[in-house]
């Protein structure tokens, strides 16, 4: 019997999940430096040096540049130090190879700077990873059979197939005039890349967002400045295969930052990222959900197949609001930022994140301080399916005498995907003949209970079309219940 086989080739997306991990190290202060009073607050800013996929396993390793704000035992103002923590991650992953196409976002979520003694520092970095992964897979599925006498029950499966993925460089270079720059040190740097439009155009694909850099500077008589940029890009990456009108997406990831304030007051910064870009494209197949051959059996060699489905993606955004317990009463908020360590949907249909939240502050006598803290939030998300690139921003206020209050948004994309079985069938050919009663042409049947005339029909080794003429039903009729039905045996 001949088979119509269709072949596909896409990309399925094996993994997407958020990770974690933590690295720790000791730092020696410097001797040109005085003795550790009283650790202010850490930052990190970590960077992705390689990642490597391997047959069922994701290798990502870089280094995180950690900076410590302390107070002397003597007094003399602020000091900051700078300590490289390296690290190295292992993530399991079921059906990677070592031509999986990845993307990695490594953040620092939370720094802790502890002094062992006045010269020596303890660093922990609690680092998190949002992983996207994508093999390419090709397979056949049988959408039909060549055979008038064989029955089937097919039905048209709408299905969305990630059909290109690439990586591309990206690298956004840009400069801001600081008023008053005179005895800047920068503290720590934090850049969000915004995609705001992705296209197909000709073989090329263009890429445009915006870069929201934020940076924390210590001015000369130890007051932390707040300094922000945003600064426009448009990207125009070659990719033949793609056509105009394509489902076309882009995942921006920032791998490294190098920001630095010159003596003439110049704020400049590079930052080096990489733009995954997807092609989606919609396909209608014929899915078999069942076949026989009647009055006799089929023998046949078959595989399941599973297409993973992956619709284009859609902005969700949900907010939630949370309370800080602090030891002081903070008089002023410096800065305040939070990195999403986790977020999936609850039983109820709720965004559930798990959100590392820290606060630079000032208590009444002006002395600074900071807070971190590991918080779960259930937010109202009206956004289906799967997410990804979950981004947060949050706000933060004095709330009563010890207690800080954050009004926190949460940001990224969701996508409705699904994963439906097709057949793959090898080998068909008719076997041997099903046993009926002698000399029995017709069978009479009451049926109580609604029943599918295609569940019928196979049970008793004729047609629906042959059971619809037989008892006037009409031509789409599925199924029937509380009636007499006259079945005929022989076709």
């Amino acid at each position: 019997m001949e088979l119509n086989q269709t072949s596909i080739r896409y990309y399925d997306k094996r993994f997407a999940r958020i990770s974690t991990g933590s690295e720790t190290a000791d730092a020696i202060v410097p001797d040109t430096y005085p003795d550790i009073g009283r650790v202010v607050c850490a930052y990190g800013m970590a960077a992705v040096r390689d990642q490597s996929p391997q047959s069922g396993r994701l290798l990502v390793s870089g280094m995180v540049q950690v900076v410590v704000l302390y107070e002397p035992e003597k007094g003399g103002g602020l000091r900051r130090l700078t300590i490289p923590v390296s690290f190295a991650h292992i993530e399991e992953c079921d059906g990677m190879d070592t031509d999986t196409i990845c993307s990695v976002v490594c953040r620092a979520a939370s720094v802790d700077a502890a002094a062992v003694n006045s010269r020596k520092l303890s660093i922990k970095v609690q680092l998190c990873f949002a992983m996207e992964g994508y093999c390419l897979t090709e397979c056949e599925i049988t959408e039909g059979v060549e055979d008038e006498h064989v029955e089937l029950l097919c039905e048209k499966e709408a299905v969305t197939l990630t059909e290109q993925v690439c990586t591309y460089p990206i690298t956004i270079l840009d400069d801001l005039t600081v008023p008053e720059a005179e005895g800047l040190t920068l503290l720590h740097a934090n850049c969000v890349l915004h995609p705001s439009e992705c296209r197909a155009m000709h073989g090329k694909v263009v890429v445009k967002g915006e870069a929201a850099v934020q940076c924390l500077a210590l001015q000369p008589d130890d007051a932390v400045r707040v300094l922000t940029s945003t600064t426009p890009f448009t990207q125009i990456v070659e990719l033949p295969e793609a056509e105009d009108g394509d489902a076309v997406g882009v995942q921006l990831t920032l791998r490294e930052m190098d920001c630095h304030v010159e003596q003439d007051g110049l704020l400049s910064y590079t930052v080096s990222a990489s733009a995954l870009v997807t092609i989606r494209r919609a396909r209608t197949l014929s899915r078999i959900k069942d076949l026989y051959l009647p009055g006799r059996t089929l023998r046949m060699n078959e595989q399941k197949i599973t297409l993973h489905s992956t619709p284009p993606l859609v902005p969700f955004s949900a907010e939630a609001t949370e309370t800080l317990a602090t030891a002081q009463h903070a008089s002023h908020i410096i800065a305040a930022d939070a990195v999403c360590c986790g977020a999936k949907r609850t039983t109820s249909g709720e965004l559930q994140v798990t959100a590392a939240v820290r606060v630079l502050y000032l208590t009444d006598d002006q002395q600074m301080h900071a807070v971190e803290r590991l918080l779960p939030m259930n937010l109202s998300c009206p956004a289906a399916g799967e997410l990804s690139g979950v981004e947060l921003t949050v706000r933060a206020s004095a709330a009563g005498e010890t207690g800080i209050l954050l009004h926190i948004t949460a940001a990224g994309m969701a996508s409705a995907e699904g994963r439906t079985a097709f057949r793959h069938i090898t080998q068909m050919e008719a076997g041997e003949e099903q046993q009926k009663p002698d000399g029995t042409t017709l069978l009479l049947r009451y049926i109580e209970q609604e029943q599918q005339l295609w569940d019928i029909a196979k049970h008793c080794g004729t047609t629906t079309d042959a059971i619809r003429r037989a008892n006037e039903l009409a031509a789409d009729a599925e199924t029937v219940s509380h009636t007499v039905l006259l079945i005929p045996m022989q076709i």
